[in-house]
């Protein structure tokens, strides 16, 4: 019957849908398009059926866009997304689109043996926000062996994007990943406010190419799984040690948040929080990769490590664990387990 349902909701999609609806500005002569709202359940995508719901969501996000922008909303319940086959591609964002989210919205993957998926993906567009619901990832039963490539939210080459009150658990990479695609300038312009990140097979968060980055009033959980394991990892991708100056991740600030980490003392793992040029062992090549990146007031559960950043500065932090500094770090009512500088 739920499936029955499902094709009959598909089918009256077009009816159901809420265009955007076009206005005259007074005396301009100049039309503008109020923004779409637009339910998924209208493209067929029904909580709790058990059924494949990721074309469906794909479907009504586009439609959003190609009425000019505007909100596509989930129901609470589980919605199923099987990935697509080629490239792994699950919930794909569109342009002008938010992505609105009921508070028990679950966007569950389907356990998987692809080494490499992004469950929500954001490439190359602009003035996007994802708000609300949790990504329940495939960690504990996932597949695959050589998994590098499992994201829950993956923004690529993308420009003012915002990420809030989501919940990402039991990815098999890393939580949310900001970078970019060969020889292109990275992310611009993201906010990522009020989530809760937990257990991330790599990294809870990674910042390999970006600009402008908040990250303000999130919850970091036991990222776990292969090295490095940490709550936040600023680590761009280098030639060698010598990072192109677009590669450089610039205007990064992290406040009110808390980081919790398996452990501590580990070389190399479970950083609450960690700036690093891979090649940073070599002094001739550890090339500044980051600058002007500012913590104030965190609650950082594990050793933090500024081994490659420019203008980095803790402010009004409590680092449980060792903070080690190969780069001058500026601390402002800051403490911490023990120190070491290099």
């Amino acid at each position: 019957m739920m499936i029955k349902n499902k094709f009959i909701a598909i089918a009256l999609s077009a009816v159901l849908a809420i265009p955007a609806a076009v206005t005259l500005i007074p005396g301009t002569g100049i039309e503008t398009k109020a923004e779409a709202a637009i339910d998924v359940t209208t493209y067929g995508a029904l909580p709790d059926d058990n059924v494949d719901d990721r074309e469906a969501i794909n479907n009504a996000i586009r439609a959003a866009n190609e009425a000019g922008g505007g909100t596509v909303t989930m129901p609470a319940g589980t919605f199923d997304v099987i990935l697509e086959p080629l490239y792994g591609m699950g919930i794909e964002l569109q342009n002008n689109v938010t992505l609105s989210m009921d508070k028990n919205t679950i966007l569950k993957v389907k356990s998987e043996n692809k080494n490499r998926y992004e469950i929500i993906s954001i490439k190359w567009k602009e003035n996007v926000a994802v708000t609300g619901g949790q990504i329940l990832g495939d960690k504990k039963s996932h597949k695959g062996k050589l998994s590098e490539d499992c994201f829950g939210v993956r923004v690529i080459d993308s420009k003012k994007v915002k990420i809030q009150n989501m919940t990402i658990k039991n990815v098999v990479t890393d939580g949310i990943y900001l970078g970019a695609s060969n020889n292109s300038s990275g992310c611009n312009n993201v906010k990522i406010t009020n989530c809760i990140i937990n257990s991330s097979g790599r990294n809870n968060i990674a910042i390999v190419d970006a600009d402008n980055v908040t990250i303000d009033k999130c919850k970091i959980y036991k990222a776990q799984g292969r090295q490095p394991e940490c709550g936040i990892n600023i680590e761009p991708n280098t030639n060698g040690g010598k990072p192109k100056k677009s590669q450089i991740c610039k205007n990064i600030t992290i406040k009110n948040t808390k980081v919790t980490c398996v452990k501590m003392g580990v070389d190399n793992h479970y950083f609450a929080l960690q700036i690093i040029n891979p090649y940073h062992y070599d002094s001739s090549l550890n090339n500044a990769i980051a600058n002007k990146v500012t913590i104030t007031n965190c609650d950082l559960g594990g050793d933090c490590g500024n081994f490659s950043g420019t203008n980095v500065t803790f402010n009004k932090c409590k680092i449980k664990g060792t903070l080690y500094t190969k780069k001058p770090t500026k601390l402002k009512k800051t403490t911490y387990g023990r120190k070491e500088s290099y």
